[in-house]
């Protein structure tokens, strides 16, 4: 047995692989090339371009706190003509979207919203229950009413976890209007 060399000395293998190397940068940089042209007209993109909501209203829904201390202030931001809702269903949707603009308390706060909503237009109505557990009172929900003026009321039950949850718990209640 001894040693096959095939081409002229032991070049063959080296000139083979300085090929493909040459071959693989080509395609590199025409890869790359290809991407800045494609990328830089405009002709295709992954990401769609959304359109910003529209705030309809903000709506004050303050709560007692379940805590010793001051009301909490809870301010509901209402959004329409929602393309793609943070909920994954289809659009468009009717977004409600509450912030605590206070200090986080030493507890967690547990949240459970309850929003039921009646579409003026065609009469159909629903319930959306979203919980929540969070360091300040913040919450979104998702309404899905179908096109016309939609009637929402609000109802938060906001306690605190202590081992358990909603210890100490409060409730409010609040509404608003908004077309879809």
């Amino acid at each position: 047995m001894g040693i096959v060399r095939r081409g002229p000395g032991s070049r063959g293998c080296a000139q083979r692989g300085r090929t493909r190397r040459f071959a693989a940068a080509v395609l590199a940089v025409a890869a790359v090339v290809g991407g800045v042209i494609t990328n830089g007209s405009g002709a295709a993109r992954a990401i769609p371009e959304y359109t910003d909501p529209n705030l309809v209203t903000t709506l004050r829904c303050d709560s007692a706190n379940p805590l010793p201390g001051p009301t909490i202030p809870i301010h509901v931001d209402v959004f329409n003509q929602i393309p793609f809702p943070a909920d994954g269903l289809p659009g468009p949707a009717i977004s409600l979207i509450a912030s605590n603009r206070a200090q986080p308390a030493i507890l967690d706060y547990t949240i459970e919203v309850r929003v039921s909503w009646r579409n003026l237009a065609s009469g159909r109505s629903g319930t959306v229950t979203v919980p929540t557990r969070a360091r300040t009172v913040t919450w979104q929900v998702d309404l899905h009413p179908g096109p016309g003026p939609v009637a929402f009321t609000i109802r938060q039950k906001i306690g605190v976890m202590a081992f358990v949850p909603m210890v100490g718990a409060t409730t409010s209640t609040c509404a608003g209007r908004a077309t879809a």
